[in-house]
């Protein structure tokens, strides 16, 4: 090897340890002590999870230095927390963790233990709130029977009755109850017309309704009419759930 080779490559080592010094005195310079992150920041409200459970859930977490900090693995403990949606997780130069939360917005009951929310998610609370219509149907159809019940709500609304429930079957037929107990087949098409139709010849009559008071069900699968039958039974229990605590 040639002086000017050998001197050029030692340059270069010398060089390449100079840096190597810069970027460990820049680290040095930056990095915290060894102790974890004295702070947890809490962004956003919960109604249902405390801040003490989620500095409860953090703080194993927090123990770790703060570039060790396992964010993902925090945030996913929390997202287990079935009232929390949209949960993140970020560090906070230069002595903690930032966690923001986002309650689920709960528009009705889903089947017998789950509960929807208004982007479509079903989650299961240990409590339900109070208060909710009940829907039910395969749970990748949440956001069709949420809107199936609104668009049937609206053409109820003004008529003294209103949807206590609404559910869709395997088979995809739709049932109805009203807050009265008195239940609706509906079938599997023409649901908004079979429900006009309902309510121009049922609830706009005086004689109609009064023959309705004990009747258990109205069969509005006709093309030109409807068939009513049964007893009528409790007045669905969906308002009977435990409020949160």
């Amino acid at each position: 090897m040639s002086w000017f080779n050998s001197r050029r490559l030692r340059d270069g080592v010398m060089g390449a340890v100079v840096l190597l010094g810069v970027a460990a005195c820049t680290w040095q310079g930056i990095k915290p002590d060894n102790a974890g992150p004295r702070r947890l920041y809490i962004s956003g409200q919960s109604a249902h999870v405390s801040d003490q459970k989620i500095a409860q859930i953090a703080a194993p977490y927090l123990k770790a230095s703060f570039f060790d900090v396992d964010i993902k693995a925090l945030s996913d403990d929390l997202a287990h927390q079935p009232w929390l949606t949209d949960v993140s997780v970020s560090r906070h130069w230069p002595d903690g963790v930032v966690v923001h939360i986002v309650d689920h917005k709960p528009v009705a009951y889903w089947g017998e233990h789950g509960v929807l929310a208004d982007d479509g998610q079903i989650f299961k609370p240990e409590k339900r709130p109070k208060g909710l219509i009940a829907l039910d149907g395969p749970r990748e159809n949440s956001a069709k029977v949420y809107a199936q019940y609104r668009r049937l709500s609206g053409i109820l609304a003004g008529h003294g009755v209103h949807l206590a429930s609404l559910k869709l079957n395997e088979r995809g037929n739709w049932q109805a109850h009203l807050d009265n107990g008195l239940e609706l087949r509906l079938g599997r098409h023409q649901l908004a017309e079979r429900m006009q139709r309902f309510v121009s010849y049922a609830l706009a009559r005086p004689q109609a309704r009064r023959a309705l008071t004990e009747a258990g069900y109205v069969d509005l699968r006709y093309s030109d009419g409807f068939a009513v039958g049964g007893t009528r039974q409790e007045t669905p229990s969906a308002s009977h759930e435990e409020s949160v605590g």
